[in-house]
């Protein structure tokens, strides 16, 4: 058993290394074209059904009023709101749908940026009972002409 768990551990952190060298070499190797700035672009996918699986539970106004009382006073600078429609297996294998908004976020590096991002996500799966919000980030390069 300790030789299983040891291994396991050890291809945990090989996982580990080579993700973090990933994203390393990934803003390492961005080139951005004179004039343009390496930024940050997050996107948060927000799932607008309910925990029961209720498509629509959570309405217009309610995405409305969280984009207003929780994420514009913590991005104020400026953002995206698309309408999107995701998909996932669950436990069971069945294919489940629901409506999304996707939030794109470009942002200039900053210390604060994370706790941010975790704050909104929080509120959002407390407000709205959700099980997950999921994130991703990538970097990349903006101009504003």
């Amino acid at each position: 058993m300790t030789a299983t768990r040891n291994t396991l551990l050890w291809i945990l952190a090989l996982a580990v290394a080579a993700t973090v060298a990933c994203v390393q070499q990934s803003e390492e190797s961005l080139s951005c074209i004179q004039g343009w700035d390496q930024v940050t672009e997050y996107q948060v996918y927000f799932g607008r059904s309910d925990a029961s699986g209720a498509p629509g539970a959570i309405s217009d106004q309610d995405w409305e009023q969280f984009l207003a009382d929780t994420v514009t006073p913590r991005f104020p600078e400026g953002l995206t709101v698309t309408d999107g429609a995701g998909q996932w297996r669950d436990e069971s294998g069945e294919i489940l749908r629901e409506q999304s908004k996707v939030l794109t976020l470009l942002v200039w590096p900053d210390d604060t940026t994370l706790q941010r991002l975790d704050e909104i996500t929080a509120e959002y799966e407390s407000r709205f009972n959700q099980e997950s919000v999921l994130l991703t980030s990538s970097p990349a390069c903006a101009s504003f002409s």
